[in-house]
């Protein structure tokens, strides 16, 4: 009688176990969210050095920047360019959205800024409010710079917004710009953390 019994508390137990782990298991899906909107692409760090629109670098020097490209470009007639740079009277950096600098045949681009205060790298998620839309931003080398784009490469997705950030380092002699930067190529993802973002 007694084998019995120890065997039938056996059987439950094999039985039992495992109903717990898969109802476990069941519960924690149920946290997360299985209509939640995930990203496809990792966050892109760039470098840039670029000299200022009215310094003294040489001819046909960039001056802007493509961020959805990642690259340095010319502020020049096609305005293929986001943001582009200048310095003014004082030796303050000049931060232009393409609007205020011209606009392309194919329509301007919508590009609103905002200074965020502390360290580049304390920055991990683009604010929420207090962007200057299509405004001169004017910054000293190290103030960080949350930019947000208005894609149409998003025309089909729940946000039609890109984020970036960028800082520059450090001046050089005729104007002469270095910076870096990340950008979020996840439409309507806040996040600037290395990888793919989660927000």
């Amino acid at each position: 009688m007694q084998t019995s019994i120890c065997s039938f508390r056996r059987g439950v137990r094999a039985v039992l176990g495992p109903l717990a782990m898969a109802l476990v298991a069941v519960a924690l899906a149920a946290c997360s969210d299985p209509f939640k909107l995930k990203a496809s692409y990792a966050n892109e760090t760039f470098t840039f050095a670029l000299y200022a629109l009215s310094g003294s670098g040489p001819l046909n020097a960039p001056s802007a920047l493509d961020l959805t490209a990642r690259t340095v470009v010319r502020a020049d007639g096609n305005f293929a360019f986001d943001v582009a740079f200048d310095l003014d009277s004082k030796g303050k950096i000049l931060v232009f959205p393409q609007r205020l600098v011209g606009s392309a045949a194919s329509g301007a681009r919508s590009v609103a800024m905002q200074r965020v205060g502390g360290a580049y790298e304390s920055l991990v998620l683009a604010p929420t409010g207090g962007w200057q839309l299509d405004s001169i931003l004017s910054i000293t080398p190290g103030e960080t710079v949350a930019i947000r784009l208005t894609s149409p490469s998003c025309v089909y997705q729940l946000s039609n917004e890109l984020y970036a950030k960028i800082v520059v380092d450090s001046l050089a002699p005729r104007g002469l710009m270095f910076g870096r930067g990340v950008f979020n190529p996840n439409c309507g993802f806040r996040s600037y953390a290395e990888g793919v973002p989660d927000k």
